[in-house]
């Protein structure tokens, strides 16, 4: 007589990686001044900014693009000035999986920034270390119960979270500042800016708010004697509205990254105003859990064997998608030769996560500071800048783990000369990760009878090993539960899924 199964059909998954790929993006710039001209490079950095990226065929093909800023001088080497230059790439990645219907999602992150100038052009030179993830799922039908008489069962409750709706939308912040008449700003070279999100509003009508804060630096040509360079830092709130698909859930997740700083210097009666446009990408996601009663294990105590077959699975147990900041210092020394120091004019930290590792709860991120100082110095009235690669660790808090996928950026950079040969630099470093928690489960998918050896009647006592379960005991004796805790005290508040104590000893009476 075959076996009487309940079953339903559940949503196993797992988290697929493309293979990741280091990629080089090269872009050039003709600079406006005469060939001829001096030259002089003070700082360039690299932006990666994710676009999409699409599966098939055994490959994963991801498109983004690098946006590269740099400061420099050129004839008047007392006058800093500024380019930019944006390139888009594409790189085919192998998928982790041969045919797949997941939606990937690309991971881009710059490790190195380069740039020269030949013949009156600025050569500029990124390398990122590109991939693309997604969640897989696929349906599973699995064993919610049994009806036979002598059944013992090992029942599980999986809490399982779906994504059920998602949306992007992409915004221009827009804000006025008014600049102080001492730093005589003449113009607004380069800006950058890190936004947080402090809340989440609606979500039940298709449509979420998402609100927070971006936190601005903005670089400016100054007039300034001894001073061709200065910087200020704002505050910008932000409102975004998002549109998703889908259904509202009941969790909301979202993340902004700006994309671009605009900026803009202009003079009126009251003096200098700041106007900044801040491009910004939102993204909402919604989610909903469901909890799902699934068997994983079975025998029987009496009659014929139960055989359950099945397999290990994943299921999503949770999403997560933090930013989380500390603020650091770093002491930055000029080699012997290095002109020594008489102003500081900016600082720049560009992070490259190397590793890292949870720790208490914690998460410890080791990483290389690429700093770079832009000064004065005593003799000259020409900026210098010295740049220099240091290895930091720095403890997050927060619920990331080292399975996540990370990007670090580092906001509100300044500094400040210490000795002639010497400056510290302070810093804050955001950690951005997104991941899903999956648990691995034995699901049973079918059960099987077979024909019983005779069982007689025996009584043993049994030391527990490391790690084994009440279950482990009774499945080795077939006894109920019940049949177990009459003749072991120590075990009348034990469940069958509870971990018992290594040595205790049990008695295992068959009848």
């Amino acid at each position: 007589m075959s076996v009487r199964l309940k079953r339903e059909t559940i949503e196993a998954g797992s988290l697929l990686r493309a293979q990741p790929q280091q990629v080089t993006v090269e872009a050039e710039t003709t600079l406006p001044g005469g060939l001829r001209d001096d030259v002089l490079l003070f700082y360039s950095e690299a932006q990666a900014l994710p676009l999409s990226a699409e599966a098939a065929g055994g490959r994963v093909t991801v498109n983004g693009r690098v946006v590269f800023r740099a400061l420099y001088a050129q004839g008047d080497l007392t006058r800093v000035r500024s380019a930019e230059e944006m390139k888009d790439f594409s790189r085919q990645l192998t998928a982790a999986a041969q045919e797949t219907a997941a939606r990937y999602e690309p991971v881009i992150e710059v490790t190195a920034v380069t740039a020269k100038v030949l013949s009156g052009r600025l050569l500029l030179r990124a390398e990122m270390n590109v991939s693309a993830e997604a969640e897989e799922t696929h349906p599973v039908s699995a064993v919610t119960a049994l009806e036979e008489e002598n059944a013992q069962v090992l029942a599980e409750t999986v809490s399982v979270q779906h994504t059920v709706g998602e949306g992007e939308a992409q915004g221009l912040i827009k804000g006025e500042f008014d600049l102080s008449q001492a730093l005589q700003a003449d113009e607004a070279l380069m800006g950058c800016g890190e936004a947080r999100v402090e809340d989440i509003l609606g979500g039940a009508n298709g449509r979420a708010t998402v609100t927070g804060t971006i936190d601005l630096t903005v670089y400016h040509a100054s007039r300034m004697p001894g001073h061709p360079l200065v910087s200020t830092q704002h505050s910008l709130p932000f409102e975004q509205q998002v549109p998703f698909s889908g259904e509202p859930g009941e969790v909301l997740s979202a993340s902004v990254n700006v994309t671009d700083v605009a900026a803009a210097l202009e003079e009126g009666e009251n003096g200098t105003t700041l106007r900044v446009e801040v491009g910004i990408d939102a993204r909402v996601q919604t989610l909903q859990e469901e909890k799902t009663e699934i068997v994983s294990d079975v025998f029987s105590d009496s009659g014929e064997l139960l055989i359950p077959s099945g397999e290990r699975m994943g299921f999503c147990v949770g999403h997560v998608n933090e930013h989380t900041a500390e603020s650091g210092r770093l002491q930055l020394m000029l080699p012997e030769d290095a002109p020594r120091i008489q102003t500081v004019l900016a600082a720049f930290v560009q992070p490259v996560l190397a590793g890292c590792k949870q720790q208490g709860g914690k998460l410890q991120a080791d990483m290389l500071l690429r700093a770079t100082l832009i000064y004065m110095t005593e003799d000259s009235g020409i900026p210098v800048s010295y740049t220099s690669e240091e290895p930091a660790r720095m403890v997050f808090s927060g619920e990331l783990g080292e399975n996540d996928t990370l990007t670090l950026s580092a906001s509100r950079v300044e500094a400040a000369a210490v000795a002639g040969d010497r400056a510290e630099i302070r810093y804050v470093l955001s950690l951005r990760g997104r991941g899903a928690r999956y648990r691995p489960v034995f699901v049973v998918t079918d059960v099987a009878e077979e024909n019983a050896p005779a069982s007689p009647a025996s009584v043993s006592m049994y030391r527990v090993q490391g790690g084994e379960k009440m279950w482990d005991i009774m499945k080795r004796y077939r006894l109920s539960g019940e049949s177990l805790k009459a003749f072991n005290e120590q075990l009348k508040e034990k469940a069958p899924g509870d971990t018992l104590p290594a040595g205790m000893e049990i008695i295992a009476y068959r009848r």
